[in-house]
């Protein structure tokens, strides 16, 4: 089973891992829906007193206890910001990272991207797999010569995920993610593979980068916000129930980062106080979706991170959901195999069955489902 990451909904007394699940019960009974992230533990902590550690000291820290903590480590990979600062800082330190997991879709999505360095639009994301994952992994290979580097087409994966159901159930195996590419982002089936090799009292982990620390400004007052849908990216998966060991480990949004993510808010907020002209960006008048995916996420790159170069190719993010710009190649591409409509059906089953918490785009499309949020005071904001 993997450990839990601490994120549930409670829905009149029964506590859900699955949003899904819990939206359509909470229509179902006609009861409200709440969310916590460790709530508790969350709210105890002093956000308030910044860390003295630096950035790289605690993402150090983070890396070294994970090393320690398990016995086979799994780092997956996409050559994001938030991956390639976890590789980094096993690197810096000489710790061992026994596999790289790299997933794309280069089979399904070929003939709908363009590898140009200019063309970084969202529905092309697809090109990052070539322009940017694989030559990072090639500058830092020589210094990893042990680790194994495992690149896995999904295509298969994607198409027959869908079929193998055939009708609109697929839905209630996710947490959230609705969208194509959240159906085999993490690949656990390889995973299953890769615990084939060890007795089940192996301690074996798949470290995830999520998620960038989500802040903002409301009335001079800073504050540090998780948003339960970065906690809801990995599908929900039974392949662990035998391996008690084994765990989903969130580099960053984890009980066992406290330091480093109040640390993060930290440095943003002094970011934000040295450089005032950037504020309006984190006012909360400005807290959408397309404010945080185009222009705080690029910005956060080199605020928080040192080992970003703004120059490697990068798509600009998706700001939809249910229809994510990513998929762009699948929606639009394959509107006549049989997967598409499968998905088609497990979208308008949700959209049926959890009305009351859905989120629509501008043209009164429904687009996922809406979401939920759990603030922690950092500080007033200086704006002298």
């Amino acid at each position: 089973m993997i450990q839990s990451t601490g994120s549930a909904y409670t829905v009149d007394g029964i506590k859900f891992e699955s949003k899904i699940r819990a939206a359509i019960f909470a229509t179902q009974v006609n009861k409200p829906m709440t969310w916590g992230f460790n709530k508790e533990l969350f709210d105890a902590y002093n956000w308030k007193k910044e860390p003295e550690l630096t950035l790289d000291q605690l993402y150090d820290q983070r890396a070294k206890n994970l090393r320690e903590k398990y016995d086979y480590i799994i780092l997956s990979y996409s050559g994001g910001s938030d991956s390639h600062n976890i590789l980094m800082s096993f690197i810096r330190q000489g710790l061992h990272i026994d596999e790289i997991v790299v997933n794309h879709m280069t089979t399904a999505w070929d003939k709908f991207i363009v590898r140009d360095p200019t063309q970084r639009a969202s529905w092309n994301t697809g090109a990052e797999h070539d322009l940017q994952t694989i030559p990072r992994l090639k500058e830092v290979e020589h210094l990893i010569p042990k680790t194994k580097i495992t690149i896995l087409d999904l295509t298969n994966n994607l198409f027959e995920a869908f079929t193998s159901y055939g009708d609109e159930s697929w839905v209630m195996d996710r947490k959230e993610g609705l969208n194509p590419l959240n159906v085999t982002r993490y690949n656990y089936a390889y995973f299953k593979e890769v615990r084939t090799l060890f007795d089940k009292s192996h301690r074996i982990a798949m470290i995830v980068g999520a998620d960038k620390p989500h802040t903002v400004i409301k009335d001079d007052q800073f504050f540090f916000y998780f948003l339960d849908k970065g906690l809801n990216i990995v599908p929900i998966d039974d392949n662990f129930k035998d391996y008690t060991s084994s765990s989903l480990e969130f580099f960053y949004w984890s009980k066992d980062a406290l330091d480093l993510m109040c640390k993060q808010a930290h440095v943003i907020k002094r970011f934000l106080e040295n450089n005032p002209q950037h504020m309006h960006i984190w006012d909360h008048t400005n807290n959408n979706p397309n404010n945080w995916r185009l222009v705080q996420e690029p910005m956060l790159k080199n605020i928080i991170y040192s080992t970003w170069n703004s120059s490697w190719f990068q798509t600009e993010k998706s700001t939809s959901d249910w229809s994510s710009e990513f998929d762009t190649w699948f929606i639009n591409g394959y509107q006549d195999h049989r997967a598409h409509a499968i998905w088609r059906e497990g979208i308008k089953y949700v959209a049926q069955n959890a009305q009351p918490y859905l989120k629509y785009k501008k043209d009164g499309t429904p687009d996922g489902l809406r979401y939920f949020s759990q603030w922690h005071y950092v500080g007033k904001i200086n704006r002298q």
